[in-house]
């Protein structure tokens, strides 16, 4: 031991240490160090640095602090020591690179340095693959830097590689940025030069850059900003139907509004997926928020109520806004809707939350005016828009004016430049065919809808169905609850369900004191076709001939139900 420890001593002096840095000390030795002195520490004040200056929006200087913490690294921690004790530190360490590098590639990207990065995020991608954030980080480079055929490609192989690996298809990460780099979706371009220079403290890649095309909701927009002169606690709640535009709506109105939140703003996207949330999610979300807020992953608090601790004291010093998107429930959100005075929440969801609704600023989502809807189909047509205004005008209208249907209808003309814009309204008109249209590349509005059906319960998911049969749009609750053979009542909480799904509307029943309900046009053609193909399904299921089975020795003979 004593040979050991002098030819330590030999190479720190070697090394340029004027002090003994081995002391003698009972039981044997200690090693006497500054902070400034050990690499891993120098690491974490570098780093500590650079959140601040992001925070700051003090960006150029940020990178500078980014880069001198990651300079310190020389390939992996304690490469020379075999030690289980060891190893479990070493992850610890190489866990807070990879973040670290995250963060940096995010700073980047919000300066526009998408091209300079395609290199060391291939590399990284390679030595990490099955690392989704990485890997979304190099689909934004290359698209940035025009080449979407390779952005494609590196989604492609992340497909393969987490099936092969893991059995399973990429996350909501991967699986939400390639479906908008197929569509163009105005998130995933670089932002401006102004909007850079003026960003919140939360870098590119965490908060989606605003809508250049975002036009209307000037109603909506106003009654957000009631938000910012409310009482802390008081949440913003944008409900409505798929694709109706919830999204984009709080994303411009949170770029609008970021000057108001000099701590920042989070951005969640809860991809609206789970069908009964479990408290999994609501601790996702949490340790998403805190990453957010510039704490490690490494260095997030294990247990829940020292992380939810850790998350109130943040928020209470900064004025940030959190906004959630696609929320399935209120269980998800429970532990990150802040409480400074200074700090607001904004959530988007299908359904009411209902547990929200008295201390929330509730707005229920529309579709756009007539006029709106006509100037977002022009923006995306061009030229085509003032040689056909009636055909775009009937062509907005049988989109319902919902966003999601007209961008699809909009980027179907783009991709098809020898159509006049009275092609696809002539093909529109049939509304059994209707959804048919609105699909294109990976964009349907059908799938949209699909996804709120499955969410019903099954008693609301067997009505949607049989209202589907319905000849006309709009019904009563006696015509409902005749449908399904229930009384008013139970037909009443069944259709109700519906409506807080955003699935069916209620009707005015000032008139009338019998409820009435209706389908917007897209949605009651999409229950009709589930109403068709359970027709179809229970007619081959008549039409199958018997068969000859044994049972307890006899033959007997069965049909098929």
């Amino acid at each position: 031991m004593a040979i050991c420890v002098a030819e330590l001593r030999k190479a720190f002096r070697s090394a340029g240490f004027r002090d003994d840095v081995v002391l003698t000390s009972s039981p044997g030795y200690m090693l006497r160090r500054a902070d400034h002195e050990l690499d891993v520490l120098s690491f974490q004040a570098r780093v500590a640095e650079a959140r601040s200056l992001t925070a700051r929006r003090e960006f150029e200087r940020a990178t500078e602090a980014y880069d001198a913490a990651l300079g310190l690294w020389r390939g992996r921690a304690l490469c020379d020591i075999s030690s289980a004790v060891v190893e479990i530190e070493v992850e610890r360490l190489q866990e807070q690179k990879l973040v670290v590098q995250e963060e940096r590639t995010a700073l980047h990207l919000q300066l526009g340095r998408h091209r300079e990065l395609i290199s060391e995020l291939t590399t990284l991608v390679e030595e990490q693959p099955l690392r989704e954030q990485t890997r979304a980080q190099l689909m934004l480079a290359q698209y940035r830097a025009g080449r979407r055929a390779e952005a494609m490609e590196t989604f492609r192989q992340a497909r393969r590689h987490f099936i092969d690996e893991i059995g399973l298809e990429p996350g909501p990460i991967l699986q939400e940025l390639h479906e908008a780099i197929l569509s163009d979706d105005p998130s995933v371009r670089l932002p401006s030069r102004q909007s850079r220079a003026s960003s919140t403290s939360i870098p590119a890649g965490t908060f989606p850059a605003d809508i250049s095309a975002f036009c209307g909701r000037d109603k909506e927009l106003s009654d957000l900003d009631i938000l910012l002169h409310r009482p802390p606690g008081v949440v913003g709640l944008l409900t409505g139907s798929a694709g109706i535009g919830k999204s984009a709506l709080a994303v411009h109105w949170a770029h609008r509004a970021a000057d108001r939140f000099p701590g920042g703003v989070l951005y969640v996207n809860l991809h609206d997926c789970c069908r009964t949330p479990q408290d999994s999610d609501a601790v996702d979300v949490l340790h998403t928020c805190l990453r957010q807020l510039g704490i490690a992953a490494c260095d997030v608090p294990g247990d829940l109520d020292d992380a939810r601790s850790l998350y109130r004291g943040l928020t209470q010093k900064r004025d940030v806004l959190v906004v959630l998107d696609n929320v399935a429930s209120y269980r998800q959100v429970r532990h990150v809707i802040p409480g400074g005075t200074g700090a607001r929440a904004l959530i988007t969801s299908r359904n009411q939350i209902s547990e929200l609704i008295d201390t929330s600023l509730w707005l229920r989502v529309q579709p756009v005016g007539h006029e709106e809807a006509a100037e977002m189909l022009g923006a995306l047509v061009g030229h085509r828009a003032a040689a056909e205004p009636r055909a775009l005008r009937e062509l907005a209208e049988l989109c319902d004016r919902i966003p999601a249907a007209l961008r699809i209808a909009g980027t179907k003309l783009i991709a098809k430049p020898h159509w006049p814009i009275q092609r696809l309204t002539s093909r529109m008109r049939d509304p059994r065919t209707r959804l048919d249209h609105l699909e294109h590349g990976e964009q349907s509005l059908r799938r949209r809808f699909q996804t709120g059906y499955q969410r019903l319960a099954p008693e609301a998911a067997r009505m949607f169905r049989l209202l589907g049969g319905l000849e006309t749009a709009e019904f009563g609750l006696h015509d409902a609850a005749t449908l399904l053979r229930l009384d008013t009542g139970e037909a009443e909480n069944t259709l109700e369900s519906l409506v807080d799904a955003h699935l069916l509307e209620g009707v005015d029943g000032l008139e009338t004191d019998e409820a009435c309900y209706r389908f917007l046009p897209l949605l009651g053609a999409f229950a009709r076709e589930l109403h068709r193909a359970e027709e179809r399904t229970a007619e081959a299921a008549r039409s199958k001939p018997p068969r000859l089975v044994a049972a307890g020795g006899k033959r007997e003979l069965r049909f098929a139900m």
